[in-house]
């Protein structure tokens, strides 16, 4: 008697190639920037050599930025030198091109950031950071890591030996200016006044002893502009919450958070935009208060 043999294969499903997918187009002639090309001539090369799908824009350095669809654009990418009788330089972006999430596993709390990173470069991890608190003037580690991925797709989960275990976006804190005090860049690119964070007035900076009374520079409130008490930093952290839950631009989540809100198109919203909603359920960067070791 003969018996049916049944042949059962498993279906693995191939991982996610990934590749930089934002990249920064230089001129590298000093006298004309990459902006200031005929854009008809930079449609034309792109196209000739990467096919349709791309997304370029202008940049407010004068650079271009391209996003690239797939990997065989990133492939045909090098043969891109020049843009007619004008060469450019191709570089991946610094910072697109990574994401960031957030792990949270006390049984991983022994291993050193190096033993993790070791055991994660099969999952395209290329930083690990643990979050300590400080505690009686010491710094005590915590189950939660910060974990950069060489990708723009944050995964929902992560290998880690046998386990496999859940990952969730990270929410940064918002950055406040220490020079101007207010919300959204730094002291070296600001172009606000001196003002002290305490007192809220211009002409003094916080370091110079400040004996006047505590008055918030962003909401007025009677805290200084650092407070996580501020009207300004919970508003703006929803902001960031909103933008990394939704994968939106930063422009689209303060719309929705401040109706009334209008400004120009922004970076931000460029390098967003096309990309698919992600249902993960975010992490924000954790308050010393809230953290447990």
């Amino acid at each position: 008697k003969r018996w049916r043999t049944d042949v059962i294969f498993e279906l693995i499903p191939a991982k996610k190639e990934n590749f930089p997918k934002y990249h920064v187009i230089q001129s590298n002639s000093t006298e004309k920037k990459a902006r200031n090309i005929s854009p008809f001539l930079v449609s034309k090369c792109l196209i000739e050599t990467l096919g349709a799908g791309y997304k370029a824009t202008k940049t407010a350095s004068g650079d271009l930025l391209l996003e690239l669809k797939d990997h065989l654009q990133y492939t045909r990418l090098s043969n891109l030198k020049a843009f007619g009788d004008q060469p450019v330089t191709i570089t991946p972006h610094k910072t697109l091109n990574t994401v960031k999430g957030v792990m949270s596993d006390g049984d991983l709390i022994d291993l050193s950031e190096e033993e993790l990173l070791t055991g994660w470069k099969e999952e395209n991890v290329i930083h690990v950071q643990r979050i300590t608190i400080r505690r009686d003037d010491k710094q005590i580690p915590t189950k939660h890591l910060i974990l950069t991925f060489a990708s723009t797709t944050l995964p929902n989960e992560i290998e880690t030996g046998y386990l496999k275990l859940p990952v969730r976006p990270y929410i940064p804190n918002p950055r406040r200016c220490f020079k101007c005090q207010r919300f959204g860049h730094g002291s070296q690119s600001c172009r606000g006044q001196l003002t002290c964070a305490k007192c809220g007035t211009t002409g003094h900076s916080t370091e110079d002893d400040c004996k006047a009374e505590v008055h918030c520079a962003n909401c007025d409130g009677d805290h200084p502009a650092y407070s996580r008490s501020c009207a300004a930093w919970k508003r703006e952290k929803e902001i960031l919450t909103i933008k990394v839950t939704h994968n939106i631009s930063f422009r689209e989540a303060r719309q929705r958070v401040s109706p009334h809100y209008a400004g120009k198109r922004s970076f931000a919203e460029v390098v967003q935009r096309g990309a698919a909603p992600q249902r993960h359920q975010a992490a924000a960067e954790p308050t010393p208060s809230a953290l447990r070791p």
